[in-house]
This record gives structure tokens, C-alpha cells and sequence, in this order.
């Protein structure tokens, strides 16, 4: 049994997917190189995908990975085994140039797991419901298009994703991949076009009973979004509606959506300040777990510069005055925060958005 067959036999033994979606999970997205394991006399005890997405932030692209199918055998708990897997999952994203790590945890009580090595919970969903009765009117004239798995449905699909500012973005092969896995679990897609032929909407959702959830919608602006959800309302009538959409709104309830633990903050300070350069500040981050962010930074003038060694050679009262002296677990939630709580804090944070994670 190669590495492959080992890793899905464990993936049915461990958790309930049905037989259609784990063969389409491995025969589509699975990828040895992926793969971190366990292997004990010459059987699978734990294993993990640390799949690789990239991700806008602060107008950059960055490299993510993406923690899935975290497992260990029931026999074999207890043991720390995950917990190695975890520290390996650091080691291999900084290696390979990632700024940060993410995972969707499968129970609530996962996220005070995960928070113990550095995680924290930054990424977010608004839930708008919706009765049966309502329409989703629109003001302009929009037509579905037909040929859903065209370059061009995915060229605009692109476009509307990186308006999101910061958010993980999904690849062509990705993109066919959600397609498929949301088919096979009987959902809906549809994209819209306008009155010129253009495409500025679309929508994914599935059906559970007399509920239809929307789990991503785009559109180009407000209208547009509309006619996607109408046009779902003609294929789906008389079910009441629940869409799940980015946290953008202020004073409303958001819902856990996942985590996220910066692995390189060093690239992060970087990018944030290049970005912002009129901010000026002084942070020290305090990282059990990766040495290398174990620093102080003082930003200035568009650059990060690593000061710790200066910082530590003065006496306590000449040291220069720090504006964070942080974990990384609340450097995690600084960064990732809303706009309006970093302008309190003086700091240039943005909500980040992750979506059709394949969960």
C-alpha cells in the first residue's frame, strides 16, 4: 500500500465523508508532496495535508498553507503525534516561503487545540437569512451563462476574488475542484451576465431541506449579486434563504469561520509597512514555537528593520518605547483584524476573507 492508499484508508476510518467525495478528494486534490505523516513499523498512525494556496495581503501575494485532513489513528492518541505533525507544518511553510498557515477546525473544541500552538481565529462569516417570499429584485437586465466551466468564467470569477482585498485565492484547478466536489453534493452554481455579455456575478449554494445556503456569492456590485441570488430563487423556489457573506458589516454578529497563525512576521511587517509607509511603530513578538520571530521591529518610512539586538544591549530605561509587545497569537489577531480596530490600535489591519475551502 503505497502513501497515498495508506492516508485515504485512514481518511474513511476516521471521518464521515461519503465514498463520492473522498475518491473525487484524492483523485483531484490530494497530492503526495502535500503529505506529512506518521509512520510507525511500517503503518500510518497520523497524518495531515499541508495543501499550498496563495493569499492577497496588503496588494501582495503571498504563499499560504492550508492544513487538511488532520488525523491520527484512534489507537494511536494521545501521543503528541498531531502535535509534532503541527511543529512539522511551521517548519515546511517557512522553508517554502509562506507567510502564514490557516485550517477550518472540524469541532468547536478544536480551536482551543490549535490555539495552544499559535493559531487564532481571524477569519469570519455574516449569516443573512432570508424568507421564502423574497424575491432578490434587481434593477438591470441579466441573463445566466451557460457554459459555467469556461476560461472565462473563471477569468472573472478571478477578478471579483482579488476585490476582497485580503483573502486566499483559489487557482484554475481549484476553481474546477469546488465546481465538481459542489455538483456532487447536489448544489447549485450559477454566473450572471449583464445587458453587454459580461459576467458579474456568481453564486455556489447548497440545499439542505427547506433551507438554501449560499456559501459564496461575487458580483461587481450590489445589483449583480441580486441577480445571482434570484436567479438560484428560480431554480430553487419556495426555501427560505441563508447567505453567507464576507465579515464587511460593522455591528453585526459574525460566525466563527477559521484560523490563521503568521509563520514569517518578518515578511508580514515588510509588506505591511511597504504598504503603509506612513506608519511608524515599534513591535516585539514573543513566539514559542518559531525562533525567527522572536524580534523587535522598528517600522519607518515604508521598512521593517530588526532591532532586537540593539533593543537588548541598552539599559531597561534607555530602551526605546515598544507600541506592541505581543504573542504571536495576538500579533495573529492585530493583523487580521478590522479596519476600524486597527486604526485604534495604530495599526494597519485588514479582515481577512476565506471561502470554498473544500470543508
Amino acid at each position: 500500500m503505497n502513501q497515498k492508499e495508506a492516508i485515504k484508508k485512514l481518511w474513511t476510518e476516521v471521518f464521515h465523508d461519503s465514498k463520492e467525495y473522498v475518491d473525487m478528494y484524492f483523485d483531484r486534490v490530494y497530492r503526495d508532496t502535500d503529505a506529512l505523516t506518521v509512520v510507525t513499523d511500517g503503518k500510518l498512525e497520523s497524518s495531515m495535508l499541508l495543501q499550498s494556496y496563495r493569499f492577497l495581503f496588503q496588494q501582495t501575494d503571498v504563499g499560504m498553507g492550508y492544513i487538511a485532513g488532520a488525523m491520527t489513528r484512534r489507537s494511536s492518541r494521545g501521543k503528541g503525534l498531531m502535535a509534532g505533525l503541527i511543529k512539522e507544518s511551521f517548519t515546511k511553510a517557512y522553508e517554502r516561503g509562506d507567510m502564514l498557515v490557516s485550517l477550518i477546525p472540524s469541532h468547536d473544541w478544536l480551536y482551543f487545540y490549535y490555539d495552544r500552538f499559535g493559531f487564532s481565529t481571524v477569519f469570519y462569516v455574516d449569516t443573512q437569512r432570508f424568507t421564502s417570499l423574497h424575491q432578490f429584485p434587481t434593477e438591470g437586465s441579466y441573463t445566466p451563462v451557460e457554459d459555467i466551466y469556461s476560461d472565462k468564467v473563471y477569468e472573472a470569477f478571478e477578478l471579483m476574488e482579488r476585490e476582497r482585498h485580503c483573502t486566499v485565492l483559489h487557482s484554475h484547478r481549484d476553481f474546477l475542484n469546488i465546481m465538481d466536489d459542489n455538483r456532487a453534493d447536489g448544489g447549485r452554481f450559477v454566473a450572471m451576465a449583464d445587458a453587454d455579455g459580461k459576467i458579474v456575478s456568481m453564486a455556489w449554494a447548497i440545499v439542505n431541506q427547506n433551507m438554501v445556503t449560499v456559501t459564496e456569492l461575487l458580483g461587481t456590485d450590489h445589483d449583480a449579486r441580486e441577480a445571482a441570488c434570484h436567479q438560484l430563487r428560480k431554480l430553487l423556489p419556495d426555501k427560505a434563504f441563508k447567505v453567507l457573506a464576507p465579515p464587511l458589516a460593522e455591528h453585526r454578529r459574525l460566525y466563527d469561520r477559521g484560523m490563521a497563525r503568521i509563520i514569517n512576521a518578518d515578511l508580514c511587517l515588510q509588506i505591511t509597512a511597504k504598504n503603509n509607509p506612513g506608519w511608524h511603530s515599534r513591535i516585539r513578538i514573543t513566539d514559542p514555537l518559531i525562533a525567527a520571530n522572536n524580534q523587535v521591529w522598528e517600522i519607518a518610512d515604508g521598512q521593517a528593520s530588526i532591532i532586537t539586538e540593539t533593543y537588548y544591549s541598552q539599559n531597561d530605561t534607555d530602551r526605546p518605547h515598544l507600541d506592541f509587545d505581543v504573542t504571536i497569537n495576538v500579533f495573529n489577531e492585530i493583523v487580521f483584524s478590522s479596519q476600524k480596530i486597527g486604526d485604534v490600535l495604530g495599526f494597519p489591519s485588514q479582515r481577512p476573507v476565506m471561502s470554498l475551502m473544500l470543508d
